[in-house]
C-alpha cells in the first residue's frame, strides 16, 4: 500500500460503510490506526450524511420467540427490507431473553437502551449495532420518595454534546406528593460518557412544569420534552442544551383544551404531534412551527398514535408508525398513504428508532459474537485475532 499516499487512503476509507471498515482493520497497522483515529471517525460520521450507507430501523417487540431487537435496512427509494433479529443484545435477563427496553433512542449511530427489572433495578447500555460494540454504564441514584405510596417515575434522554465531544444522558425522576397530581417533585441528573459518571444538576424547570407523556428526544445539541404547566393548565416544549446545561421553554403551535402533545424528531428538526388529532408540526426556526400534516379521522386506523419516524430522501413523504404495530409512507402533498409490509415483525406491538450507521464506540466492548445472528448479510463480525493478523502485515 506504500504507492498510495495516506491522504488518498483516508478519502477511500471514508466512503466505506462501517461493516466494511471493520474488516479493513486487519489490512495493516497503518489502516488500523487511521480507522481508530478520532478525526477519521468524525469525518466518516459527516460523510454518512452524503453517502447512501442507508439507515437502520431498529425495533424492539414482544414476539412469539421472546423479546427481540431486530434490524431493517432502509434504502433511498423508501424500500424497507425484512427485519432480521440478532441472537443477543448487550442486555439479557436471567433466562437469556432480551429485556424489553423502556428507553430506545439513537444518536450518531449509538443506541441508548434502558431496561428495568421487576425489582425496579435499572440497567443502561450504549450500543452501536453497526459494529456490534457496546458500553455498559452505571445507573443514577435518585432519592426515593418519602412515602411508600409514591411511585418514582423516571425518564431519560440521550444526545451528543458537540462543543465538548461528549455523549450525555439526562435523567428526570418525578413523584407526586401524597398522591396529588398537581404537586410533583422533580430530580435531574446528567451522565457524561467522558467521565463515566452521573451528577445532579440544578437550575432546571420548576416543579409546576410537570414532565408530560412524551419521550425525551435529541435534536441539534438539545434534548426536548413536553411539560404540563399546572398553573395555566397548558403544555409547553422544554429544551435543554447539553453544552451549556441551560433550559428554555416555549408554547406548542396551537392551544386547545384537551390536547395531548408528544415530541418527536424528523431528521434534524424538532416535531410535535397532537396525539388524538393526528396532526404534526415541525420546527423550522427556534420557536417557529410549520404544519407538516393533518390527517383527522381515518376509518382504516380508528385508534392509535401516528408517530412520525423519518422523512423520505426527497422530503415528500414521511414514514409513520401507527399504534406501535404498523408502518405507512404518508404522502405529504396528496395526504394519502401506503402501508409498508416489513417481514419478520409480529403484529403485537414494538418500539422503533432510526439509527444511522457509524464507527462510534469503536473501542467499546464487543457483543459476544458466537451467539449473534448477523443482521448484515454481507458482513461477518470479525472472529479473528487482529493482533496476530497485524503482526504479519507490516
Amino acid at each position: 500500500m506504500a504507492e498510495f499516499p495516506p491522504e488518498l487512503i483516508f478519502e477511500i476509507l471514508l466512503r466505506l460503510p462501517p461493516e466494511d471498515l471493520l474488516r479493513c482493520l486487519c489490512v495493516s497497522k497503518s489502516w488500523n490506526a487511521t480507522i481508530h483515529d478520532k478525526k477519521f471517525i468524525k469525518s466518516h460520521q459527516r460523510s454518512i450524511q452524503t453517502n447512501s450507507f442507508g439507515s437502520l430501523l431498529v425495533t424492539a417487540g414482544k414476539s412469539h420467540d421472546g423479546r427481540k431487537l431486530k434490524f431493517s435496512n432502509i434504502y433511498n427509494d423508501g424500500t424497507i427490507e425484512r427485519a432480521t433479529g440478532i441472537g443477543q443484545s448487550p442486555l439479557l435477563d436471567v433466562e437469556g431473553w432480551t429485556r424489553f427496553p423502556y428507553t430506545l433512542v439513537s444518536c450518531n449511530g449509538i443506541i441508548c437502551i434502558r431496561t428495568e427489572t421487576v425489582d425496579k433495578v435499572e440497567e443502561f447500555v450504549l450500543w452501536n449495532p453497526s459494529i456490534q460494540k457496546f458500553k455498559k454504564i452505571p445507573s443514577p441514584t435518585f432519592e426515593q420518595p418519602p412515602s411508600s405510596d409514591s411511585y418514582l417515575h423516571r425518564s431519560y434522554g440521550f444526545g451528543y454534546d458537540s462543543a465538548n465531544d461528549d455523549y450525555k444522558i439526562l435523567g428526570i425522576a418525578r413523584h407526586f406528593v401524597k398522591g396529588d397530581l398537581n404537586i410533583a417533585v422533580h430530580q435531574y441528573q446528567i451522565y457524561s460518557l467522558k467521565s463515566n459518571s452521573w451528577r445532579k444538576i440544578k437550575n432546571m424547570p420548576r416543579d409546576e412544569f410537570q414532565l408530560g407523556m412524551s419521550d425525551i428526544v435529541f435534536s441539534n445539541g438539545s434534548l426536548s420534552w413536553q411539560a404540563y404547566n399546572v398553573l395555566d393548565e397548558k403544555f409547553y416544549v422544554v429544551t435543554f442544551e447539553l453544552a451549556s446545561e441551560k433550559y428554555h421553554w416555549f408554547p406548542n403551535p396551537v392551544d386547545r383544551d384537551g390536547d395531548i402533545w408528544l415530541v418527536e424528531v424528523l431528521g434534524d428538526s424538532l416535531c410535535v404531534v397532537r396525539r388524538c388529532i393526528r396532526e404534526a408540526w415541525i420546527m423550522k426556526e427556534h420557536g417557529s412551527w410549520t404544519l407538516l400534516y393533518s390527517i383527522g379521522w381515518v376509518d382504516e386506523f380508528r385508534r392509535g398514535y401516528w408517530k412520525p419516524v423519518m422523512l423520505s430522501k426527497n422530503g415528500e413523504s414521511v414514514l409513520v408508525q401507527i399504534d406501535s404495530r404498523k408502518f405507512v409512507w404518508l404522502d405529504l402533498e396528496k395526504k394519502s398513504w401506503k402501508e409498508v409490509e416489513i417481514g419478520g415483525l409480529h403484529d403485537d406491538g414494538f418500539k422503533a428508532t432510526i439509527c444511522k450507521r457509524s464507527l462510534c464506540l469503536l473501542d467499546g466492548d464487543p457483543v459476544i459474537v458466537e451467539r449473534i445472528k448477523n443482521p448484515f448479510p454481507r458482513f461477518s463480525p470479525p472472529l479473528l485475532d487482529q493482533e496476530s493478523l497485524l503482526a504479519n502485515t507490516e
